[in-house]
């Protein structure tokens, strides 16, 4: 069994304030990217990884992550598109090898851990796509109209908070996105496109810690789990 990940990480950072890639944000002095492409290079289910940028980020993420990391696994860099969906769709695209599955990840996800990479692989051939995701915990309202009024009360236990990796056999996600793209169909993460065309969707409860980076507070967020919970100093 031969696995590739794709790391989506061409996202502009605008609510991040930066006046460079997101990707170079720091984190204890590290840069963002660095912490989410160390998980996957350190994972024994990975064995190549795509990563997708966006074209203006490229030399200066060459130069402040790649070059002094030395990824062994990381074959190629692909310029990103509009959206995450384009992103992901090239990333998919540029694999030419017969891998058996891929896993999906954001780059902005700097806190993903191994184990979320393995158990999203080792339960996959029972299902159409593997996601990670935490249950709702707060109350949930559904609002209506300009003056945002309350509708009604949703049940919280059905509801989930979607993370990634996401997991997928190669050949199904790379045909079901192809399809996407033919029908217009727009999605905001790679399972929605599974779920559209009839596929069968496992959840694994994931970690609240594994948040994705949008804003300064997510920053300063995963700076104390990383110095809490992880130990770095």
């Amino acid at each position: 069994m031969s696995n590739i990940a794709v790391i989506a990480a061409a996202g502009d950072g605008d609510r991040l304030n930066c006046h460079s890639s997101k990707m170079l944000a720091k984190i204890i002095g590290k840069p963002l990217l660095a912490y989410t492409l160390d998980q996957f290079e350190q994972s024994n289910k990975i064995d190549e990884i795509v990563l997708v940028l966006r074209a203006q980020d490229q030399n200066k993420i060459e130069r402040e992550v790649l070059r002094k990391e030395q990824y062994h696994k990381l074959k190629s860099v692909v310029q990103g598109g509009l959206t995450r969906q384009e992103s992901v769709s090239r990333g998919l695209k540029s694999i030419k090898k017969d891998y058996d599955f891929v896993c999906i990840h954001d780059g902005a996800r700097p806190l993903v851990r191994g184990w979320m990479i393995e158990k999203s692989i080792d339960v996959i051939d029972s299902f159409d796509g593997v996601i990670i995701a935490v249950p709702v915990i707060e109350t949930i309202k559904k609002a209506f109209g300009p003056k945002i009024m309350v509708k009604k009360t949703v049940n919280r236990d059905e509801y989930w908070i979607v993370q990634t990796p996401q997991t997928f056999r190669l050949r199904y996600i790379k045909e079901l996105y192809q399809r996407a793209e033919e029908g217009g169909l727009m999605v905001t993460d790679d399972a929605a496109i599974v779920e559209h065309f009839g596929g069968k969707i496992k959840i694994i409860p994931g970690s609240r810690y594994n948040i994705k980076i949008t804003t300064p507070f997510d920053l300063a967020l995963a700076e104390a789990i990383l110095r809490s919970e992880y130990g770095e100093k």
